[in-house]
């Protein structure tokens, strides 16, 4: 009971992460650490909420400032 409450936690707080290091980071940065989330397709909870929300800022980024760093496939 305790590990999947430590689990839960943790991808709670991964979820709930701080928005401003991903927004701060640069382009170049933002487009490696996403290529990786596309090429190794983690199944880990914290690594896949890590990559969906690498994916919003490349999305947000395209949106807000018109320009789409990250590859899409």
């Amino acid at each position: 009971m305790t590990k999947w409450f430590l689990i839960l936690l943790s991808v709670g707080l991964v979820a709930c992460g701080n928005d401003s290091a991903i927004r701060n980071m640069d382009d170049y940065e933002l487009a490696q650490r996403y290529g990786e989330c596309l090429d190794r397709k983690p199944t880990a909870p914290g690594k896949a909420q890590a990559c969906e929300n690498l994916r919003k800022e490349c999305k947000r980024r395209k949106e807000e400032l018109g320009s789409f760093v990250c590859r899409s496939y």
